[in-house]
């Protein structure tokens, strides 16, 4: 049989096993439908920078002849999805979304182990997807090859730095794949493209290479089922990342139907610094928390924890690792990214004692994020305080681009798992994203209090 690209589009990776265990369809035909909708998509959105059709093609008839023998390689088998620029993928140039890196891109010779992980269960790999430059803003905006587009309206950023993943999810391109988060970058776009994104607890996903103890890369989904089923491929140690948490041995779509009456959730509806909180997202996000207390959940609503400026030193040291990079590069490739070297610039002054400074400034941060915890069994609090910003900008209009981190980025600091759901859509149809924290390695809560909200919503 022939899969129009339109039926395509709303199938998720469970249905498309689902599928294949019964013989309604196969790998081949799936990968075709998925090519046929990136070629109609991708001028529009601008989500897949790099395309191997004819690669996925052999992928695709390999994982038929595993279906059809009754010998899937993994949860992912025949899957088709796509790798995030800034994932080292066999072969592939690595950019990282920014031009100054045009000239200096790594050719990877291995895979990283998310990307690994996929390859051995069988997923189709189609391409690689854009990224903001270096992963820093919370757009879609990358000088190397142009800014991703929001599904839901072109004029608006996907979010970033998972922009393209996002965008091609949000699309019916993919159904899943991975993203990464330093600051934000799995929810943050999750929330602006109306999908589910799993930031793990620091360790659950073994990465590499990897330059920031902040980094994780997890889920990115239209069901919190399928965030759980690619989380049962990427959550498996790998040699290569020393902080790995080990295997837990349960699978992780196991346990999403448990009751979640009692539990204990601290409500934040703004976290005390950064943008003023959009009304649109305060009201959507009001909804969502009162679809929590009728799941039975006891919700205490909580002020601010934080004043305006104390998010400072943390955008000081988050600027250090880009500066880092961008600094051994030749003048006239770092002015093919402005945007990225002007943010990075100011830690061209720092000292090694303002960069030991800055790290035990983010180390307070992290301890007074991890007491607002204490007492509850998670948070809940708007994933970004704002809504899609145009897509040409690199950050919110006259702010600095942290700005779109603010409600984010606290938590790669204190490792706790954090996914951020689909919870309304503003008066001109832009998603808005309802996030709930756990306490560290609590990620089978988190995925199971998430079930329970997209039930109930």
């Amino acid at each position: 049989m022939t899969l129009a690209p339109a039926e395509y589009r709303r199938l998720t990776a469970t249905q498309l096993r689902a599928a294949y265990r019964g013989r309604q369809l196969s790998p081949v035909e799936t990968t075709e439908a998925a090519l046929a909708v990136v070629a109609t998509d991708n001028p529009r959105l601008n989500a897949v920078s790099h395309l191997d059709a004819d690669g996925a093609r052999a992928q695709a008839r390999a994982s038929e002849a595993r279906w059809r023998s009754g010998s899937p390689a993994g949860p992912l088998d025949g899957v088709p999805t796509l790798v995030k620029d800034g994932l080292w993928m066999t072969g592939v140039p690595v950019y990282r979304g920014t031009a100054a890196l045009a000239r200096h891109a790594v050719v990877p010779d291995s895979d990283s182990p998310p990307v690994a992980r996929l390859r051995e269960d069988g997923a189709i790999l189609l391409g690689k997807t854009t990224m903001c430059d270096l992963g820093m803003f919370g757009s879609g905006y990358s000088s190397q090859f142009g800014p991703t587009r929001n599904p839901h309206d072109p004029t608006r950023t996907s979010g970033g730095s998972s922009s393209g993943s996002s965008a091609a999810i949000a699309s019916g391109m993919i159904p899943v794949a991975i993203g990464t988060d330093i600051v934000g970058s799995i929810r943050q776009p999750a929330g602006f493209c109306g999908l589910v994104g799993l930031k793990p607890s620091y360790g659950r996903v073994p990465t590499w290479p990897n330059s920031s103890p902040a980094a994780v890369a997890g889920p990115l989904a239209r069901t919190v089922a399928d965030a759980a089923l690619l989380l049962d491929t990427l959550a498996r140690p790998d040699v290569r990342d020393f902080a790995c948490l080990a295997a837990d041995p349960r699978p992780w779509t196991a346990g999403l139907g448990e009751p979640v009456e009692g539990l204990r959730i601290g409500y934040l509806p703004a976290i005390g610094f950064g943008p003023a909180p959009d009304p649109q997202v305060t009201k959507a996000v009001a909804a969502a928390v009162d679809r929590l207390r009728a799941l039975g959940c006891t919700v205490t609503e909580l002020a601010p924890p934080f004043a305006p400026g104390d998010e400072r030193p943390g955008e000081d040291f988050y600027r250090m690792r880009p500066y880092s990079e961008l600094s051994v590069l030749p003048e006239a490739d770092r002015r093919a990214a402005p945007a990225i070297d002007g943010w990075a610039a100011p830690a061209g002054s720092y000292s090694g004692v303002d960069y030991h400074r800055l790290f035990l400034a983010s180390q307070t941060l992290r301890a007074r994020m991890l007491a607002v915890i204490d007492g509850f069994d998670f948070l809940a609090l708007p994933t970004s305080p704002i809504l899609p910003f145009p897509a040409e900008l690199p950050g919110p209009e006259g702010m600095s681009t942290f700005a779109a981190w603010t409600n984010t980025f606290l938590f790669n600091l204190t490792e706790q798992p954090a996914i951020s759901m689909p919870c309304g859509r503003s008066a001109e149809g832009w998603p808005i994203g309802l996030q709930l924290v756990g306490q560290r390695f609590d990620d089978r809560g988190v995925l199971n209090l998430a079930a329970a909200f997209e039930r109930a919503a």
